[in-house]
């Protein structure tokens, strides 16, 4: 494994993978959002096929994800990362082509594994093993750059749609994959697995080991993996459909747009008081104080669904809630479980994970069209509750 780096040395890849996770967010998973309407138009396309694409995508990392964390943890991520901004292109660029719901679906298979092998957990393992110690820090920074990305490819895609059909967007979000994002992965210095014998200090051996100790760590596993799911089934279904939602509350389709837009910023303010404090306080707490304004912000939607003030407020405090809790979905199994084998426990995490992820965006879709925008809003927060509780009961434990 390579030695400790430091932060200015390094900072201009760190920055580079941000803006790689930006792109690659920003094309793959939020666009949908905006070209589901052109889908479609011309394809005939309805939301729930389209938003199917991304359960696809999600299935596949999850089918991926733990064979690909063994290989992280052994081979680093340099190569992984570059096949999959290929694959990703490749994808993408047959995404371009597509002249059905079969072509369509088939399609978001291959883009699956660009994904796993770039983005998921991928780019916060390559941050564990290039920081040491100051991995947390690192990806609360990268993590505050790239919530950014709803923002830069919603009227990104929107305005290259307008201006030259969405075949040819995402013949450019297939391109900049090769023309950027590659260029950023080959700069990975390639990685060397620490001998089994070769020493290490007490500090850096409680680092790799972590907080927990192995009889008590399968029941801690499984509560952080129940509350992250279960947080994460509302944070990857509700936003991609939260224009929607609020223009079937009463809103113009030009204010949804303008609000929705304010995920980004509060996203990136949620996460930026992370990146300077959160290291203050255990990650299990900062999870507890996104976890508990997460359900607050759904009935506070709930109860006046028609209102922009009550929407902007919604959106405010909902992402800034999602912000923190994706942080500290990336760095609490790092401190409970130590940076020793990372790739493989967040392979392992993913399984469940991505499972409860790719059921969001249909089951979202469907829950609006059965039950209404208010309706949706109540079991978003009744999940999200449920959520809290687990974190809760981890806390506990941890404690004792």
């Amino acid at each position: 494994m390579p030695g400790p780096f430091r932060l200015p040395q390094y900072g201009p890849l760190l920055a580079g993978l941000a803006l790689t996770r930006i792109i690659g967010w920003g094309s793959i998973y939020y666009s949908p959002s905006v070209l589901a309407a052109y889908l479609d138009r011309d394809l005939g396309l309805g939301p729930a096929v389209v938003f199917s694409g991304v359960t696809i995508l999600l299935v596949t990392g999850a089918a991926l994800s733990p064979s690909l964390g063994r290989h992280l943890d052994q081979r680093g991520t340099r190569q992984a990362m570059c096949v999959g901004a290929v694959i990703a292109a490749i994808g993408l660029a047959l995404l371009s082509q597509v002249q059905g719901p079969i072509s369509y679906l088939a399609t978001w298979f291959v883009i699956g594994i660009g994904h796993a092998m770039q983005l998921a957990n991928t780019g916060n393992v390559t941050v564990a093993q290039l920081m040491g110690e100051r991995t947390r820090k690192v990806i609360g920074l990268m993590m505050l750059v790239t919530g950014l990305a709803s923002s830069v490819f919603w009227p990104l895609t929107a305005a290259l749609s307008a201006a030259y059909g969405w075949r040819v967007c995402l013949l450019i979000f297939a391109a900049i994959q090769l023309l950027i994002v590659l260029p950023i992965h080959l700069a990975i210095p390639r990685y060397r697995m620490k001998p089994a014998g070769e020493a290490v200090d007490a500090g850096q051996e409680t680092a790799d080991e972590g907080r927990v100790p192995p009889s008590a760590r399968r029941a801690t596993f499984w509560l952080m993996a129940l509350s992250f799911s279960a947080s994460g089934l509302v944070s990857w279904g509700l936003p991609l459909h939260v224009i929607g939602l609020m223009q079937e509350a009463g809103l113009s389709n030009a204010t949804a747009v303008a609000i929705a837009t304010l995920s980004g910023p509060a996203t990136l303010v949620a996460r930026a008081i992370d990146a300077v404090a959160g290291h203050r306080l255990p990650v299990e707490r900062v999870a507890l104080g996104g976890l508990a304004i997460g359900p607050l912000s759904c009935l506070l939607m709930a109860l006046a669904p028609g209102a922009a003030p009550v929407a902007v407020a919604f959106i405010l405090l909902f992402n800034a809630a999602m912000g923190v809790i994706a942080v500290a979905r990336a760095t609490l199994p790092l401190a409970l479980f130590g940076r020793h084998g990372f790739g493989s426990m967040l392979g392992r995490l993913a399984v469940p994970q991505n499972l409860t992820f790719a059921a969001a965006p249909l089951l979202f879709a469907l829950m609006i069209e059965r039950i209404g925008p208010s309706g949706t809003l109540y079991i978003s927060a009744m999940i999200q509750f449920a959520a809290l509780l687990a974190m809760v009961a981890l806390a506990r434990r941890l404690r004792t």
